[in-house]
């Protein structure tokens, strides 16, 4: 099952906006929604740009709507916010970054973890 009429409708868009937008026909789309077609890889990723979410979202494989990215891509603006207000660098916010890198190669090391 995918999710694309879902995420469309909660756009606000008609079946014939998206597939103009995703140059194919409206029957195109609508077999997509309806599941008698499966996307092509090019089409699912466009479809997951437009609507900013996972592909596995799109095709009903994850709840999640938005993937690790997206959600780092978050926490990494809010952090560079919260840097920026408090008078914080740039530079020092990187420093800080390679710090916790640095910290991280360190703890996997002597855990004889390479990844936790």
């Amino acid at each position: 099952m995918n999710r694309l009429a879902e995420l469309r409708k909660a756009k606000g868009m008609r079946q014939a906006e998206l597939a103009q937008i995703m140059e194919v026909s409206q029957a195109t789309l609508s077999n997509w929604e309806r599941g008698v077609h499966d996307l092509d890889n090019e089409s699912l990723l466009k479809l997951a740009r437009i609507f900013g979410c996972t592909t596995d979202y799109l095709l009903g494989y994850s709840a999640n709507v938005e993937g690790d990215d997206a959600q780092m891509e978050q926490i990494y603006y809010r952090i560079a916010q919260d840097a920026k207000n408090s008078g914080i660098s740039p530079h020092d916010l990187q420093l800080a970054l390679d710090f916790l890198k640095k910290a991280r190669e360190r703890d996997n090391n002597e855990s004889g973890q390479i990844f936790k």
